[in-house]
């Protein structure tokens, strides 16, 4: 460790004694590894819970304090417990004189220049015996024997985007995004690059690469990037004649999801306190700047009906719950035989049923497209 950084950890370490001997750091950060991850008042699990974080958003690590990573969050330190949250940035230095910088994590790789012995650099991830790094700019591996730091076993180990751009060039193929949450666009084949936008569900994109893991995307607004080839089915072919306007209908689902156990509240249009069944679609599909008819009755009249084998996610479906011609329940489609609704059945509240269900199968009565 240089000098430097050793006197600011001196510092900041002789002040913290009093706080539960947290350790501090200069330049790292991290992400949580699951969704919905607790951000504490303090470094213990009985601490008051001040926040959640989903993976995929990098905090800055200010500290860390046996199991648990100090974290800046919203202007202020919290705690995160390190089961949940994997470092994806640390400081580190070069520990060896002219060490070739590679340009993949291999000996036989391209070299992009040296480091010299003590040279302060930023690893961004370990892939095999290599640690990749920031340098120059660009993304690049040394060796692990020649670098050092305090945090690096703790580094998240990550793909090397040189290997997965190797893969494969796809001519006249496309993929359709199967995540029901979505899946994240990245500017890199890593876990941990930027986010350049999230994919709804069901959404078709263009592919010119296939690597093993990752698969290399073109939107149909030409954003190219790379996505997970877990939550991606490649299919070959031409596209479907599936528009833009379904990709919104999973994107609406997307958002509708969100919601599920709000509980049911007749006339309500809360979407976080309380909806009756016209109530959440109306707010749901508002939120996308569609203005419909309130009542489940009125709404029927929107849009235009779409036969229930056509039937693509965002469409409206109706029931007559009573058992009469009349319509009295509305759910938005979601794909795959499914709808999203607000009932106050035995499920109480938005949750999702099958349109094969008996109640589903003995009162459908028509659907509507409002999506345009």
């Amino acid at each position: 460790m240089i000098i430097t950084k050793a006197l600011k950890h001196v510092c900041i370490t002789t002040s913290m004694i009093m706080a539960a001997s947290t350790v501090a750091f200069a330049a790292d950060a991290g992400q949580a590894t699951d969704s919905a991850v607790n951000v504490r008042k303090e470094a213990n699990a009985g601490a008051d819970v001040v926040g959640k974080i989903d993976k995929g958003s990098e905090y800055t690590v200010v500290g860390k304090s046996g199991d648990w990573y100090q974290i800046a969050y919203e202007g202020e330190d919290a705690f995160v417990s390190a089961d949940y949250f994997e470092l994806t940035k640390t400081d580190a230095v070069a520990t060896g004189s002219s060490i070739n910088v590679r340009k993949a994590p291999s000996a036989s790789a391209d070299s992009l220049g040296k480091l010299k012995d003590g040279q302060e650099i930023v690893v961004t991830g370990q892939s095999g015996d290599w640690y990749r790094i920031e340098f120059d700019g660009d993304t690049a591996y040394v060796s692990k024997d020649y670098i050092s730091g305090e945090l690096l076993t703790k580094i998240t180990s990550v793909a090397s985007a040189a290997t997965e751009n190797a893969g494969q060039e796809i001519e006249n193929t496309y993929g359709v995004v199967t995540s029901s949450s979505g899946v994240k666009l990245r500017k890199e084949a890593s876990m941990i690059s930027i986010v350049l936008e999230v994919l709804p569900y069901g959404a078709e994109v263009n592919i010119d690469r296939v690597g093993q893991d990752w698969v290399r995307v073109v939107t149909d607004d030409g954003v190219k990037g790379y996505v997970s080839s877990e939550f991606l089915s490649v299919r070959k072919g031409e596209r479907t004649t599936r528009s833009k306007d379904s990709s919104k209908g999973a994107e609406v689902i997307s958002f509708a999801k969100q919601y599920i156990g709000t509980p049911y509240v007749w006339g309500g249009t809360n979407l976080s306190k309380g909806v009756d069944c016209s109530g959440f679609v109306y707010a749901v599909m508002k939120n996308y700047g569609i203005n419909l008819n309130r009542s489940s009755y009125s709404m029927v009249s929107n849009g235009v009906e779409v036969s229930k084998s056509d039937l693509q996610a965002g469409d409206l479906v109706f029931f007559n719950t009573g058992g009469n011609s009349g319509i009295s329940h509305v759910g938005i489609y979601m794909g795959d035989g499914n709808y999203i609704h607000s009932t106050d059945g035995a499920a109480y509240g938005v949750t999702t049923t099958s349109l094969s269900s008996s109640y589903s199968a003995n009162t459908y009565v028509t659907a509507r497209r409002v999506i345009r």
